[in-house]
């Protein structure tokens, strides 16, 4: 019985963070224009768009590195529990991957 890590949280997010930027961009080149031709409150109401939209990235990237984190961390601990539990598969197997380098490092 092996714990899955999920992934789509992260992903999800990610996707999430993407738009939000994408759609700050869009916000951003819209207040350019409007500059060039607007008066004061419509200045105003873009750049408070604005910070509104980076808010929300800002958000969404916290959950992000959060999420990722969470991720990392049980993958930590499946590690952990597999070492624990095979220790002589994984004391093997990285006798192995140093004899491998060694080899290739000689041969040059």
């Amino acid at each position: 019985m092996t714990k899955q890590t999920n992934v789509d949280p992260v992903l999800e997010v990610r996707g999430q963070v993407v738009q939000d930027l994408k759609g700050l961009v869009t916000d951003v080149e819209s207040l350019l224009k409007e500059v060039l031709s607007a008066s004061g409150e419509e200045i105003n109401a873009a750049g408070m768009r604005i910070d509104d939209r980076l808010g929300e990235a800002k958000a969404r990237l916290v959950r992000a590195r959060v999420a990722a984190s969470k991720g990392m961390g049980e993958a930590a601990d499946i590690t952990q529990a597999y070492v624990v539990r095979n220790p002589w598969k994984v004391l093997g197997g990285t006798a192995l991957a140093g004899l491998i380098i060694g080899a290739m490092l000689r041969s040059r």
